[in-house]
């Protein structure tokens, strides 16, 4: 029986932006794509130190960094300690009740390339306990086949799925498709497209560099063909959890009520503590 495929309902050409020095980035947000439960999905060119320490409540946030970054990012956080997210690898944080972390290029003035990706939770695991989920880049799935290269940063495909799995079900591949193949991919009823490389066609669409494909709910699969250069794109999938989702910048919550007892919380101190590094020698 043949699987019903998903639509194109909306195609978009994105761009890098300043965001501040050291920092360019594309933004994906679930307020203006039909994403969720990603609600946040950027590529981003980091060459400076730029936040700092800071909370997240109420999310879990990824950092993935792409294998042909020409360094490695620092990872911080309260519960880890410091670890180094190499090429290929990634750094999960499961904020739930609250946790502290801090990313920065290891070496100051490279510019390191990568995805920072928040991850909804539902009402019943918004406020679960923290975890920080470390992957160094051979523990990330490959599957390698006559048409793609598929690394399953998190979820599942062909067979082999992640060891690691957040608090919200999602699929999350990186494809390199091979010139003029084509690829089918099994969905949940979110699904999205992000190229990176290349050029290729899904659903009658050009699929470019910076381009983000939003697919209908109804079906099941989408497929893309590359074209004489390949495709290399980020595929995510997911189901839309349908519950009122509510800002409060680093923090995100179900209900106001909820919101406030986020925030005491956090200035009672319970969502762990991370200093600022000491300024370096000579500095």
């Amino acid at each position: 029986m043949s699987t019903l495929h998903k639509t194109v309902v909306k195609k978009s050409a994105l761009a890098f932006n300043p965001i501040f020095p050291g920092l360019t980035g594309v933004g994906v947000f679930a307020r203006d794509f039909p994403v969720e439960p990603f609600l946040f999905f950027s590529e981003f060119r980091m060459s400076l130190p730029v936040f700092g320490p800071h909370p997240h409540a109420g999310i879990s946030v990824m950092t993935y960094m792409r294998p042909d970054s020409p360094d490695s990012f620092i990872n911080r956080d309260d519960l880890s300690g410091q670890s180094f997210i190499e090429p290929g690898g990634l750094h999960i944080m499961q904020a739930g009740r609250g946790m502290h972390h801090d990313e920065y290029p290891k070496t100051e003035g490279v510019e390191t390339r990568g995805f920072q990706i928040w991850i909804n939770h539902s009402e019943a695991n918004r406020l679960v306990a923290p975890r920080s989920i470390h992957v160094d880049p051979q523990q990330v799935p490959e599957v390698e086949t006559g048409q793609a290269l598929v690394r399953i940063v998190h979820g599942a495909y062909a067979g082999q799925s992640t060891p690691y799995q957040m608090v919200t079900p999602i699929d999350l591949l990186h494809v390199y498709l091979k010139p003029h193949q084509r690829l089918t991919l099994t969905t949940q009823p979110m699904a999205f497209v992000y190229g990176l490389e290349g050029r290729g066609k899904t659903g009658g669409q050009d699929v470019r560099p910076q381009t983000l494909i939003n697919y209908s709910v109804a079906g099941e699969s989408i497929t893309l063909k590359a074209q004489a250069e390949g495709l290399e794109f980020m595929f995510g999938s997911g189901t839309p959890l349908h519950e009122p989702i509510l800002y409060g910048g680093p923090f995100v919550a179900t209900t106001p009520e909820q919101m406030a007892e986020i925030r005491r919380r956090y200035a009672r101190g319970e969502m762990g503590e991370l200093k600022p590094l000491p300024p370096a020698e000579g500095s």
